[in-house]
């Protein structure tokens, strides 16, 4: 089973490095990152035991920085897998390299981790729940029921997958493929209830107002924190922070 290692410099904006195993793949969403293309692949593949180099250019991104990119072509070496496993806090995730991000949201592992300490005698429900990170960690930690939901076909197939990779009960998860605010609005119809809800959305609430405003609500803050700590922060770019993991009570 292969390793997870990150790369997230804190100076260099627009480049992300996931090293899963012996492939490292490379995702670039600024014009500098592609001008300076060769350099980085030729870096990158001096580090030990990086034997596959996957390049995945943010196209839409990339757009908006003024790039052609039609002229855009991953540079990937034949040898290089579509698919690979790799262990993270005990838990086995089957990755696609063409799935989301990299392929694998590296930087969520230790807010991850956390849902494991937490889910003991619990229902959970994982909206937005990709490959099922947040939800095998719950079950791993002792979750009475859990319900993952994605609208990614794909994604959900490597959730499933993943629940027999690490041979958990399949009678204790379930993976749904639905669109989050339409699987809402009928639990809420349906009064169904969770003692954990884990959301991972794209923006549900483009306002300060906040949704528990927005839900009529009142929450407090048990706990902030970000992206795992070797995605690091340069105290001079406050900019460089980049992922909010709030834990809230609803009261």
């Amino acid at each position: 089973m292969s390793r997870i290692t990150d790369f997230f410099p804190c100076r260099l904006s627009g480049l992300i490095v996931d090293v899963f195993g012996e492939s490292a793949v490379i995702a670039s969403s600024a014009a500098w990152v592609e001008k300076y293309k060769p350099e980085i692949e030729a870096f990158i593949s001096r580090i030990d035991d990086i034997n596959h180099i996957k390049w995945r250019p943010s196209l839409e991104i990339l757009k908006e920085e003024g790039l052609d990119v039609s002229d855009l072509k991953e540079m990937c070496p034949s040898t290089c897998p579509e698919r690979t496993k790799v262990l993270e806090n005990g838990i086995s995730y089957a990755i696609s390299m063409e799935g989301q991000k990299t392929g694998f949201y590296a930087d969520q592992r230790e807010n991850r981790h956390l849902i494991s300490t937490i889910s003991n005698g619990k229902r959970v429900l994982d909206i937005c729940c990709y490959s099922g990170g947040f939800s095998l960690n719950a079950v791993r930690g002792g979750a009475i029921y859990v319900t993952g939901v994605d609208t990614s076909l794909p994604a959900l197939e490597l959730a499933r997958e993943n629940i027999v990779l690490n041979n958990l009960d399949p009678e204790r998860i379930t993976f749904l493929r639905e669109d989050a605010t339409e699987f809402m609005k009928g639990a809420l119809s349906r009064k169904e209830l969770w003692d954990i809800v884990i959301l991972d959305p794209p923006k549900l609430a483009p306002r300060r107002k906040g949704a528990a405003s927005v839900a009529g609500r009142k929450i407090t803050v048990v706990r902030q924190a970000g992206a795992a700590c070797d995605h690091p922060v340069d105290p001079s770019y406050p900019e460089g922070v980049y992922l909010s993991n709030i834990l809230l009570r609803v009261l």
